[in-house]
């Protein structure tokens, strides 16, 4: 049968310390303020606890044996670890500090996650970001492993949940320079003609921006030939920059890798009107107002830095087009 060994506690670590830096139980216990009989009881039952000699007494200073050697090393580490960690407890208590695990779909995490860490600093001891695509990052989330859900599942099932919509995120058309595009034609016409000639590559069926993009062409009527398939953002506009192929990425993803547009038309899907949504969800009432606070400064940070940057190469982009109301 397992034999659980007992447990050392931080009183008597406290006071091993205290005798191993003494010249003798007499001094130890003048400076524990304690009788000697109690530092002599504490020293005995470490020793029988332990199954080892800790201390040879007949030395004067006393002297550790090997294996009290390891024990005042450890000691000194634990016995420092718990002050720092009441000293952080006492400043996070003051602060209103708290940690935080954040999971962010992977074109938040790349557009947002340093603003982020910079805006909260000052409220969140330790940020922990985590990305990914949506499905892993919900089961995270169920799991309690992701305390804050940054993507385009609201999670409307689950209860227990606070909820914020953070913007529209509109689709639109990456078409390498060279390729025809006849702007003149009314916009699904030059698109099926786009389609008919040339093939697309698109976000893997597994991920919710590559659903919606089928979907998207669906409703629009367009039969394309689709030649690759990927779930990175890098590697689509690298495609349809090198000439391979055109295609459908949102206005995030266009933020994510915006270094990669020389060369390319950015044309709206279809006046806008198709777009993913994006929330934040996490357990109500668990980290205060930090889900709200995050959820602002994701959508001030949209209608703001990241708009105007995107307006530099799609300047009908509107803040209108990015409001969840539309």
């Amino acid at each position: 049968m397992f034999r659980q060994e007992p447990l050392i506690d931080t009183n008597s670590l406290g006071c091993f310390v205290t005798i191993a830096e003494s010249d003798s139980l007499t001094d130890a216990a003048r400076r524990l303020q304690i009788t000697q009989s109690a530092v002599s009881q504490t020293l005995k039952l470490l020793e029988q606890n332990l199954g080892t000699t800790l201390v040879i007494r007949r030395t004067r200073p006393l002297r550790l044996t090997a294996a009290g050697i390891v024990l005042k090393q450890q000691a000194d580490t634990i016995l420092g670890d718990l002050r720092r960690l009441g000293s952080q407890v006492r400043v996070a208590a003051q602060q209103n500090l708290t940690q935080c695990r954040l999971g962010l779909m992977t074109s938040c995490s790349e557009v947002f996650g340093s603003p982020l860490i910079a805006q909260m600093e000052h409220k969140i001891e330790q940020l922990t970001l985590r990305s990914g695509l949506t499905p892993s990052l919900l089961q995270s989330f169920m799991n309690r492993e992701v305390d804050i859900l940054v993507s385009n599942e609201p999670l409307e099932d689950v209860t227990g949940l606070e909820r914020y919509p953070l913007f529209r995120d509109p689709l639109l058309l990456a078409i390498p320079e060279h390729f025809n595009f006849a702007e003149d034609l009314p916009h699904r016409e030059a698109l099926g003609q786009l389609a008919m000639h040339y093939p697309l590559i698109r976000y893997g069926r597994n991920t919710h921006i590559g659903a919606m993009t089928e979907v998207a062409l669906r409703r629009i009527g367009m039969l394309t030939r689709v030649r690759y398939e990927t779930d990175d953002t890098h590697t689509l506009m690298r495609f349809v920059r090198d000439g391979h192929s055109w295609g459908i990425l949102s206005a995030l993803c266009l933020a994510q890798s915006i270094q990669n547009v020389e060369g390319l038309r950015l044309l709206p899907l279809d006046d806008s009107r198709h777009a993913r949504r994006l929330f934040l969800v996490a357990r109500a009432g668990e980290l205060g107002r930090i889900p709200e606070e995050i959820a602002n400064h994701i959508q001030q940070f949209m209608e703001g830095q990241v708009l105007q940057q995107l307006q530099k190469i799609i300047p009908w982009l509107t803040r209108d087009s990015l409001q969840t109301i539309n």
